[in-house]
């Protein structure tokens, strides 16, 4: 390999990093408003569209490890990585746009589901010909150990400020209420104009950052097998890397954690608007702590990087990531918790913000670095320079992050028994309130699960030096 072994420089964070923007815009509008947007506006039950999106998300199961082995064994002269990026440009800002904007025609719920669920399949097989590919660039462009969390970690950032930004606009352009319509979060064509809007800037994103990284793609033409394009040898390397235990409790781990994320982002509609009972400016301002919470958190990710134990710090992280996350709703259940509509409840909540989102990025930077370090692992013991199918961990846990949350979600509401067509006369305080007391209880359930499977994961810095030794 001619991997550079010194840290990243700041154009090659700068133009990987840029991909976020593509990732957050895509998927905080799916996990934010897809729910709520099938549901309350256009019609289908709730655990309808969670339905929808779980079936959509195991095809994912089968798209993220194929493309993996595809672009770890293609060669071109555009690279092994490129083609595929250039590839979805097109197809993913297309199939974006078109999600919010169901044909006019389809007026049953069974047309609306299979709507739902085809363009969902086609959009998110879209997006993996961009991230998977991607994020495999991140072990070819450094071998530097803290290097890859500051690669991996940038874009994570990126794709937190993206995402918060797209909400913001949401709430301050396209979803305002207005004299006849008093829940903005149910106007149809603002979720449209916003769709063409995002579809665009996901262009725009996913464009600049392939050609902003053909610079190094020289680093990312060494194949260490003989490149094959089989279903036998699919399979051998795919279960090669799936051997690796390592592999494996990063995957459990990150795959739960990404859950997690996604019932909170799918909930979060939900929670401010009615077990909060913020209005739009206000949630404008928990977002804008949201934001600042991601921008902290990505100019404060150098000493996170540079930290000697990733699993450790990642363990330490996430048990704080759990307890912030649930304290508002626990601190409500024994009646230590401001009530809602006073002004120090919205600091409290502007605070709280804050220090979620730097906990959930911090976490999920080092969760996506560890498993870009798992390659040198599968390298020494396989044999495989296969960092498609390594890494397609990342896209696949982040997409479940999303179609698990909204899946898990669908089925949560129904459960709390809220209403399709929340109004005065059935959103009773016993729903709202058991709205905001299980949510916490399954986050805490959650993320205590995905704290238990990374103490599985067996790879620190001295063994990942050792390794780099061997290959070099």
């Amino acid at each position: 390999m001619n991997t550079s072994t010194e840290s990243p420089p700041v154009s090659m964070q700068l133009f990987y990093g840029a991909g976020g923007i593509a990732n957050g815009i895509l998927s905080n509008g799916l996990s934010f408003f897809l729910l709520i947007y099938y549901n309350l506006v256009i019609g289908l039950p709730a655990e309808t569209v969670g339905f929808a999106l779980f079936i959509a998300l195991m095809f994912d199961a089968v798209s993220d490890p194929v493309v993996g082995y595809l672009s770890d064994n293609t060669r071109s002269r555009a690279g092994k990585r490129h083609p595929f990026i250039y590839a979805a440009i097109i197809p993913v800002a297309l199939l974006f746009w078109l999600i919010w904007n169901p044909p006019a025609a389809l007026t049953s719920e069974t047309q609306l589901f299979w709507f739902l669920l085809i363009t969902t399949i086609l959009l998110r097989t879209a997006m993996t010909l961009f991230d998977v590919p991607h994020n495999a660039m991140v072990p070819e462009l450094t071998k530097d150990y803290g290097g890859r969390t500051m690669l991996s970690g940038l874009k994570v950032s990126v794709t937190w400020i993206a995402g918060q930004v797209m909400v913001i606009a949401m709430y301050v352009i396209w979803l305002v209420p207005t004299d006849t319509m008093p829940y903005g979060i149910l106007n149809q064509a603002g979720y449209q104009e916003a769709g063409l809007v995002g579809a665009i800037l996901i262009a725009l994103a996913i464009t600049v950052t392939a050609l902003g990284t053909r610079k190094w793609q020289n680093r990312m033409l060494d194949i260490s097998h003989v490149a094959t394009y089989s279903i036998s040898g699919f399979f051998r390397q795919f279960l090669a890397a799936f051997k690796l235990p390592a592999l494996l409790a990063i995957f459990v781990s990150s795959a739960v954690f990404a859950v997690g994320a996604g019932i909170g982002a799918a909930l979060w509609t939900y929670l401010t608007s009615f077990f909060w009972e913020l209005n739009n400016d206000q949630i404008a301002l928990i977002l804008m702590a949201n934001l600042i919470g991601a921008l902290i958190a990505g100019v404060t990710l150098k000493p996170i990087a540079r930290s000697g134990d990733k699993k450790s710090s990642a363990i330490y992280l996430s048990i704080l990531s759990a307890i912030v996350g649930v304290a508002p709703y626990v601190l409500r259940k024994i009646g230590f918790f401001p009530a809602n509509g006073t002004e120090l409840l919205i600091w409290l909540l502007f605070v709280h913000g804050i220090l979620q989102i730097i906990l959930i990025v911090w976490t999920t930077s080092l969760l996506t670095s560890m498993t870009a370090d798992v390659v040198e692992l599968g390298i020494s013991q396989n044999g495989f320079q296969n960092e498609g199918i390594i890494t397609s961990v990342i896209t696949f846990v982040l997409k479940a992050g999303t179609a698990g949350g909204l899946a898990i979600s669908g089925m949560f509401l129904a459960y709390v028994g809220f209403p399709e067509a929340p109004d005065q006369s059935n959103l009773t305080p016993e729903v709202t309130r058991a709205l905001g007391w299980n949510y916490a209880c399954l986050s805490l359930f959650i993320y205590m699960a995905s704290i238990v499977a990374l103490m599985f994961y067996r790879l620190d810095k001295a063994q990942f030096d050792q390794l780099q030794a061997i290959h070099d």
